[in-house]
């Protein structure tokens, strides 16, 4: 499978970022695709009190989440140019993480392209392993087949229980595909499991 990702030969800082969540006591919180970082730049403001960790495999929105982080010298954020599908089983340790947010994942509409979704046995098995005990990941999409796959696919993984969705700062902020899904008329899905 080819995934999507960006040289990180050099893994340290993101490895140092995780430790520092270990070393400092503090909750560890990372929004995978977050996009424009509307809703992330949101909550990183709002719980100044976790780290969090920003993965995003398109640049520009990277860039413009760094140029967040240096203006308002931003001290609890980190951002990663990398795809969380590699990032995740490798750099992170077990019970590491004290909540995930993966919202509207791209649904890859094309047949051949399906390999490429985010969501898969393998996938939901690293957030798992690294999710401690209690922790909450919480899902939005607007594709009512990719949610119905993600709901059988967590009830057949079957160790997630199924808890409310209670991400205020998503709640509070639209992404642009949101904004985007809501114009065009199409329902919006929102999910969350517990460990």
């Amino acid at each position: 499978m080819e995934l999507h990702f960006r040289d990180i030969s050099n893994h340290n800082d993101f490895s140092s970022w995780v430790k520092k969540s270990k070393d400092e006591n503090k909750e560890l919180h990372i929004e995978i695709g977050y996009g424009s970082g509307i809703v992330l730049r949101d909550r990183v403001l709002k719980k100044r009190d976790a780290l969090h960790v920003g993965f995003e495999v398109q640049l520009r929105f990277v860039y413009r989440l760094k140029k967040f982080i240096s203006k308002f010298q931003v001290e609890n954020l980190y951002v990663e140019g990398a795809d969380a599908k590699y990032m995740i089983p490798r750099f992170l340790e077990p019970e590491s993480v004290d909540r995930f947010y993966i919202y509207y994942p791209d649904p890859w509409w094309k047949k051949k392209h399906k390999k490429y979704m985010l969501f898969d046995y393998n996938f939901i098995s690293d957030l798992y392993r690294t999710m401690k005990k209690g922790a909450v990941l919480n899902i939005k999409t607007d594709v009512e087949e990719y949610y119905q796959r993600i709901v059988e696919m967590f009830d057949k993984f079957g160790y997630f229980e199924k808890t409310e969705f209670d991400d205020q700062s998503a709640l509070k902020n639209k992404s642009s595909f949101e904004q985007a899904a809501i114009l065009s008329g199409n329902p919006l899905f929102a999910l969350a499991f517990k460990k």
